[in-house]
């Protein structure tokens, strides 16, 4: 489970929060306890949705965009929260999103507001929460609906850039390799017959096909079963998450992938920023928030550490820098943000800004990516059949 835990930390005489994770309430507390500090209070939050290294992952059974968008158009239409719920429940009651609306509405007929029940319900992102928890201090729930739809807008439009990016190769790839695959266990055989007669050399290249490809055809049971064994597990691979998780490492172990890899999750902090700033909270609280955002060790900790720096009352460009969160035109950004008080707007650019670069990366990549690959697959079927077919003219040259 996942909490925001408030502790005092006697080094720096001063009461902190931050996110953390426990299977219970005991274990955190024990946990606190171990570091030297005291445990003061938590609150059970939402897990977070990591979408941002999902960038692979399949559709999800509760679409929360979708929620949002009925959601508001009905709250639009007048009606209210138990209102639009009720018929929101009445147009899909089967199912995840079923059983969710149910949650939800079980918790407003409790006397609970909606961020706590959608909290509770942990099907939501937490910067979605924390939207609507703050536009139920002013009465703007649509308004915050509306402005998430704009963040999830953002983040989609990333992630689909990704995986359109990846179709094409992917395609190439498999096509490659099935024809590879054919030429081996049909094409090869059939054609080895036709050099048991014949009394020159054959080249170590075709002879080595030869004996691969008579190999791979005298165990065809056996390779089918590696295959399909091979393609469930990269399904299991990728539908658990765990091909996003590994991929995201990739990309930041590799220097240049690594900093557009940083474009997009500082696009996703960013923009999270900005979304809770215009909903009413401090700097330092959607800070908070974000750490549950699944951007990773590395810019997790930069933000509890800068987190740390705004409660010492260091400036927002400062610290930010500090923590490796900005370059230069981000950090006077928000050195213009501190001096106009605008930092909704101001945040929002630097988002922007990160999210074009992270864009533009994968157009070029794309562009490079695709011919190279078309060409290694076009090298390897080319190859298998010049060296197949290499016999045949030796003993075309042997008639002559």
């Amino acid at each position: 489970m996942h909490y925001k835990v408030r502790y005092y930390d006697p080094t720096q005489a001063a009461v902190l929060e931050r996110s953390a994770h426990a299977d219970s309430l005991q274990a955190l507390q024990a946990g606190i306890a171990q570091e030297g500090l005291v445990f003061v209070g938590a609150d059970l939050q939402a897990e977070a949705r990591q979408r941002t290294p999902a960038l692979f992952a399949g559709a999800q059974a509760f679409n929360v965009a979708w929620w949002c968008r009925e959601l508001r158009t009905l709250l639009q239409a007048g009606m209210t929260v138990v209102e639009a719920l009720e018929t929101l429940q009445a147009q899909s009651s089967q199912g995840a999103r079923g059983d969710i609306q149910s949650r939800l509405l079980q918790s407003l007929r409790e006397g609970r507001p909606l961020s706590k029940a959608m909290q509770e319900a942990q099907a939501f992102p937490a910067v979605l929460v924390a939207s609507v928890k703050a536009s139920e201090r002013t009465s703007t729930l649509a308004t915050a609906l509306s402005d998430f739809m704009a963040h999830d807008e953002m983040m989609t439009t990333l992630r689909k850039q990704v995986v359109s990016a990846a179709i094409y190769p992917a395609v190439v790839v498999t096509l490659g390799l099935l024809i590879t695959l054919f030429l081996l266990l049909f094409v090869i055989p059939r054609f080895s017959g036709m050099y048991v007669d014949f009394h020159g050399t054959l080249s170590v290249p075709t002879r080595l096909l030869l004996l691969f490809s008579h190999a791979v055809a005298a165990h065809t049971t056996a390779v089918m079963t590696g295959l399909a064994v091979l393609v469930a597990a990269a399904v299991a691979w990728v539908r658990s998450g765990a091909a996003a998780r590994n991929l995201a490492a990739l990309a930041g172990a590799i220097g240049p992938l690594q900093r557009q890899w940083d474009h997009f999750r500082l696009a996703k902090l960013y923009q999270s920023l900005a979304l809770m700033f215009r909903g009413g909270y401090t700097l330092d609280e959607a800070m908070g928030i974000c750490e549950t955002l699944g951007l990773g060790p590395g810019m997790t900790g930069a933000i509890a550490q800068a987190r740390v720096d705004l409660a010492r009352g260091k400036r927002v460009s400062a610290t930010l820098s500090q923590a490796g969160l900005t370059d230069t035109v981000a950090e006077r950004l928000l050195a213009v943000g501190e001096r106009t008080g605008s930092f909704d707007v101001v945040l929002q650019t630097i988002s922007q800004r990160h999210a074009a670069a992270f864009t533009t990366f994968v157009e070029r990549a794309t562009r490079l990516v695709e011919p190279i690959l078309l060409l290694l697959v076009a090298l390897l079927v080319g190859g298998i059949v010049v060296m197949m077919y290499m016999p045949i003219f030796d003993i075309a040259n042997g008639v002559r």
